[in-house]
């Protein structure tokens, strides 16, 4: 006689997966990047990417001297964004760099 296994989702055997293999960290830190557009929004997007997430620092590269101004400004609302879409503060400086593209 088999026993028959229960049977499991995609979606739950690679979560099972991440976290065996140590990644949840890594997960999440390159979420805070994917989701830079959608936590600042399509105008702001459009003058500032997030290019890299290192040691609890999110890396952003702004099209002008000016973007990066304007956002060293708006830093303290924007980690409070980043905060409540991951739930904890998961950022914990932002560093914004002036780069052409």
């Amino acid at each position: 006689m088999t026993r028959r296994k229960k049977a499991t989702t995609l979606g739950d055997a690679l979560r099972e997966l991440v976290r065996n293999l140590g990644m949840e960290g890594k997960l999440e830190e390159q979420q805070a990047v994917d989701h830079w557009p959608r936590i600042v929004g399509e105008r702001v997007a459009a003058h500032a990417r997030a290019v890299f997430f290192d040691g609890g620092k999110l890396f952003v590269e702004c099209d002008s001297a000016t973007w990066s101004q304007e956002l060293h400004y708006m830093k303290p609302d924007i980690l409070n964004r980043l905060d409540r879409s991951f739930g904890r503060p998961l950022v914990r400086d932002i560093i914004f760099t002036n780069t052409r593209r």
